[in-house]
């Protein structure tokens, strides 16, 4: 039996090997460069250990813990988190401080943030078509200008009304203001990812992990194959039979049989590798994706103490350098010694720009220009430093990169053993332990084809968060949640619409109050105040319970009104009842209508006005049938 051969030996190509090899799968890593680890990798300089910029680790995935465990064992530390946003010559602590920000900020400042984020609770746009109407979406118009607009456009070098919304919806769909202010006052409980006071991190830098995964298959007699790059893929029959391999000193070329291929080199590098060549659409919208590249400028600093954070985003338009990390505030054992402290500094750009073939001294001398120009370095001098540059970092989601990706997706999913993992590999902007769940589930769909879908990784929050090893995830034959995830789910929308019904009650209550005492007919004033008390209770339940929105508002609205013309009814019989006949007060009379019916109004909303939209047209059509 052919060995898979895994192409790429960054976190997700490791993490298929490790869990292939663990099954007694032969496997061959293939890696380009002359170090695994990928983006993760850790270097040495001068006796420190530096990684490529920040990478923490924190994650609620079963299976990625379970190998960072088995791997690292006791060769890991608990860090401090501290991250802070550098704006308007102030830092911001994240998660944030309420005394903070408005001592800050200023109380006119803090009060435009309230309102523009109370005005888009109240008005959402139904949909955003792009980055700057989902973030205004989730937190205001002002608090996105401040926090968002600048450094976003910053690491894109693209308008943030050009970037696509799905890249807000990976990276930040965990956070809100709400959240955000209720941690500022009562501290964070861990439940959302980006807000996490500690996190776990290898010893000797992140690349640990990676050289301790290398040093197991090496163990085991699985090849890894450094300095060696994929010149070809050759299939036949949508089978991946052979890949041609360069070992780029020697330039020695051969060609090997395979069993199957998982892989992390750009997707846009693969397409055109692929022998016979695919459809000129699919090679086409390959080319027209499109890659960031991060250069890291790395600088000695004489001194310690500079500093408590972590790293820093550098939210300035005065200065280009857009995050800092500071090793110092890591694993001690990092450090060569506490007399200087090493930092790394990023920059983003493009194959074209002038940043990108700056000479070296060059950029030493912009990054500590910028250190001293945003007071993070004061009388310190700079002793050293060097500079790394990465191409392709970061997938740009921007343009038609949608329809791109899914015609280059319907291409490759006809092979039956080849599959794409990683940030490069499937154009995907991961955190590290996505990648690492990539090359997981990918390891066991070799194992058992089909029981993964790889390409929902990291698109749903709860399936990132919740995903099991044992079980079948996401588009995988069961797709259903479970029935106790569905139970609490229903139960919280029911207490939320029993929340919104109840004061759309009192908005009808009140209104029927004042009719009623102006001496109108109690069935006149049952319907006037019913209609205004229906659509507050449509608006609110839609915003803030379900969260559906049809294309079309007002069919939504006569579903609604539809399903409620029952209520009305029953309403309507039990008013007849309890005032005729047992004498109640008219008022009293219609909350203890309101009361029965909540049950029976809750659940034909959940079945109609705010099924799912497939479900909601079948079930308009047999309303009007």
């Amino acid at each position: 039996m052919e060995p898979i051969y895994i192409l790429g030996a960054g976190p997700a190509g490791l993490a298929a090997a490790y869990t292939l090899s663990k099954q007694g799968q032969s496997v061959v890593v293939v890696e380009r460069d002359s170090q695994v680890g990928g983006l993760a990798k850790s270097i040495e300089y001068q006796g420190f250990i530096l990684d490529y910029g920040p990478h923490r680790f924190y994650t609620k995935i079963a299976p990625v813990l379970q190998l960072w465990d088995e791997v690292l064992g006791d060769e890991q530390v608990t860090v401090n988190r501290l991250t802070r946003i550098y704006y308007g010559g102030k830092y911001f602590s994240y998660p944030l401080k309420a005394k903070q920000v408005l001592s800050a900020l200023g109380l006119i400042e803090s009060l435009r943030i309230v309102l523009s984020y109370l005005a888009v609770r109240l008005f959402p746009k139904p949909e955003a078509n792009n980055f700057a109407e989902w973030v205004e979406n989730k937190f205001g118009k002002r608090l996105s200008e401040i926090f968002f607009e600048g450094y976003t456009e910053k690491l894109w070098g693209i308008p943030c009304t050009e970037i696509s919304p799905d890249w807000a919806a990976q990276r930040i769909k965990g956070l809100s203001l709400s959240k955000a202010i209720k941690n500022a006052i009562l501290g964070n409980d861990g439940k959302v990812k980006n807000l996490i006071d500690q996190f776990q991190f290898p010893r000797l830098g992140s690349g640990q992990l990676y050289e301790k995964i290398a040093d197991y298959l090496q163990q085991h007699q699985q090849p890894i194959l450094l300095n060696t790059e994929v010149i070809q893929v050759h299939h036949h029959n949508s089978q991946v039979t052979h890949i041609t391999l360069k070992n780029r000193i020697t330039k020695a070329e051969n060609t090997v049989a395979c069993g199957g291929v998982i892989s992390s080199i750009p997707l846009t590098h693969l397409v055109q590798q692929l022998q016979s060549s695919p459809p000129e659409t699919v090679i086409e919208a390959a080319k027209s994706l499109k890659f960031r590249n991060t250069i890291l400028v790395y600088l000695i600093v004489e001194g310690g103490n500079l500093f408590p954070d972590n790293w820093l985003y550098i939210n300035d338009p005065r200065v280009e350098v857009g995050r800092v990390t500071n090793f110092a505030n890591w694993s001690p054992e990092m450090l060569a010694n506490t007399e200087q402290t090493p930092l790394c500094c990023e920059y983003w750009c493009n194959f074209g720009d002038d940043l990108w073939q700056c000479p070296e001294d060059e950029l030493r001398i912009l990054a500590e220009k910028d250190l001293r120009q945003i007071g993070l370095l004061k009388n310190q001098a700079v002793s050293d430093g060097f500079i790394v540059r990465l191409p392709r970092t970061y997938p740009i989601y921007a343009g038609n990169y949608q329809a791109a990706l899914s015609e280059i997706q319907g291409y490759l999913q006809t092979f039956q053993n080849l599959q794409l993992v990683g940030r490069y590999g499937a154009f995907k902007y991961n955190n590290q332990d996505h990648s690492l769940l990539m090359g997981i589930f990918a390891a066991e769909n070799v194992l058992t084809p089909g029981k993964h879908d790889l390409w929902n990784v990291n698109s749903d929050s709860e399936y990132v968060e919740e995903a099991s090893a044992e079980a079948a995830t996401t588009a995988a034959t069961n797709t259903r949640l479970s029935r106790r995830r569905q139970t609490l789910k229903t139960l919280r929308q029911f207490g939320g619409y029993l929340f919104t019904g109840g004061a759309a009650t009192i908005v009808d209550v009140l209104i029927f109050s004042i009719l009623i005492q102006s001496g109108l007919w109690y069935v006149f004033a049952l319907g006037i105040s019913y209609f205004i008390g229906l659509s507050t209770n449509f608006w609110l339940s839609r915003r803030f319970v379900f969260g559906i929105y049809w294309k079309n508002w007002f069919v939504q609205y006569g579903v609604f009104a539809t399903v409620a013309l029952n209520s009305l009814l029953a309403n309507l019989g039990l008013l007849q009842l309890l005032i005729n006949e047992l004498g109640w007060h008219p008022t009293i009379s219609r909350l203890a209508s309101a009361a029965c019916v909540a049950t029976i109004s809750f659940t034909g909303h959940k079945l109609y006005s705010f099924s799912s939209q497939n479900q909601s047209n079948n079930q308009v059509s047999e309303l009007q049938s």
